[in-house]
């Protein structure tokens, strides 16, 4: 046991228990259940594929890393996992979903020269009637713009930062006072 857990270890494999391989079964099935979630699983496209872009109003070169890309629909998927489904329709917000959902958009769109279609396949954590809930989500307008917004605006902001050399979020420690009178005994 102690030689294939090595072995994993060393080619990069992730060992999990019995009981989180029957949750991840239980979990795919639930996938497999919905007709868009099974096509979203099946359809031929690429996994965690990198897309860069220069960002044309900041210079800064962008990337973003999508769970799957379906190009011959020009769809991108991001998975998710949440404990309360129902909570997930408001709570995306706190998690920033929607500035992903944009910012990988928009970087699709300058990387092919086409708005993708962006999905978040979400599952429940939490079973209910022998199941794990899944949902497939889209962005409203609103929320899509909001997140658009909000990621031009920290790019803004990391180009200040990169242009300046001041970074108003990393703070400065100083020599405590204690640690100065010791240091020249």
């Amino acid at each position: 046991e102690k030689a294939f857990l090595m072995e994993c270890a060393s080619t990069g494999k992730t060992v999990i228990t019995a009981e989180e391989g029957r949750k991840i079964e239980l979990m795919y099935q639930s996938v497999m259940a919905l007709p868009l979630g099974q096509w979203l699983v099946e359809s031929a496209g690429h996994a965690e594929s990198s897309i860069y872009w220069e960002d044309p109003e900041t210079g800064i070169l962008c990337r973003c890393r999508p769970d799957k890309i379906i190009p011959e629909f020009h769809w991108i998927m991001d998975v998710k996992t949440t404990a309360d489904i129902q909570r997930f329709k408001t709570a995306y917000y706190d998690y920033r979903y929607h500035v992903q959902d944009a910012f990988y958009s928009d970087g699709y769109e300058a990387q092919f020269g086409v708005q993708p279609t962006f999905v978040f396949l979400v599952a429940s954590t939490t079973i209910e009637c022998g199941r794990y809930p899944v949902e497939i989500f889209m962005m409203g307008e609103e929320a899509k713009l909001a997140g658009q917004q909000e990621y031009h605006r920290n790019l803004r902001t990391l180009s200040d930062c990169l242009n300046t050399d001041e970074w108003p979020a990393i703070k400065t420690l100083s020599l405590p006072r204690w640690a100065k009178e010791y240091a020249n005994d």
